[in-house]
Order: C-alpha cells, then sequence, then structure tokens
C-alpha cells in the first residue's frame, strides 16, 4: 500500500473516531452521567470501521464505485483534521468552532472529490489504483 493510501486511511479512521465520539458523548450527556465512556467505545468503533472500509476501497481489486467512496472518506478525513487542528491549534478558535468548521469542510472537499472522481478528471495513479 502506497504511503498516500495509508495516509488516508489513518486519518479517515481519526476523523470518524473524533466526529462520531464527540457527537455520542453529546448526545449521551443528559442521559448519562460518565457520557464519555460511551462516546470512545462508540467513536472507535466508527473509526475503525471506516478506517477498514478506506482500505478496501483503495486495494487492488476494488472497482471503481468502491474508490469513489473510499476517496471520498479519505480526502473528508485529511480536511477535517487540518481544519480541526489549523483552526484550534492555529488560530486559537474554541473547540466547537473548530469541529464545526472542520465538518463543514470536510464535506465540501468529500463531495469534491467523488464528483471529480467520477466526472473523468482523475487521470492517472488515482483513476487506475496504482
Amino acid at each position: 500500500m502506497r504511503l498516500r493510501n495509508v495516509a488516508l486511511v489513518v486519518a479517515s479512521g481519526i476523523a470518524a473516531f473524533l466526529v462520531v465520539g464527540v457527537l455520542a458523548t453529546e448526545l449521551a450527556a443528559p442521559y448519562v452521567e460518565f457520557s464519555l465512556f460511551v462516546g470512545i467505545p462508540v467513536g472507535l468503533v466508527a473509526g475503525v470501521t471506516t478506517a477498514a472500509v478506506v482500505t478496501l476501497g483503495l486495494g487492488p481489486a476494488a472497482g471503481p464505485g468502491r474508490r469513489r467512496v473510499a476517496l471520498s472518506l479519505g480526502t473528508f478525513g485529511v480536511a477535517f483534521l487540518v481544519v480541526l487542528f489549523g483552526a484550534a491549534g492555529g488560530f486559537g478558535t474554541g473547540t466547537v468552532i473548530a469541529l464545526v468548521a472542520g465538518v463543514i469542510v470536510g464535506l465540501v472537499a468529500a463531495t469534491a472529490a467523488y464528483f471529480w472522481f467520477d466526472s473523468g478528471q482523475a487521470n492517472g495513479a488515482v483513476a487506475h489504483g496504482r
């Protein structure tokens, strides 16, 4: 597996862990005393599942449809993490604002990657799975 593919797998897994973990923690907070103990396992399951989907989608036996989804998930992960750490660490914004900005930018990037791959513009290594 190429370094780019490994980076996409890791980024998508970490992003899914953070997004789903924080969402589950916040949704469970009114009902569960220590809601973090609910959010962490749910986030771990989401992160591992997402990383597995991206790994299989970027594998040599994956078809174009699977590759599109895998590249979109990986692109979301990279964009989300860059914005999250850039906004929270570099600009000193609050955590909630950084999370929301990361999700919005990640969704835009994932959508763009999905349609870019479908439009035939993805030539070379990405389109051919090398």
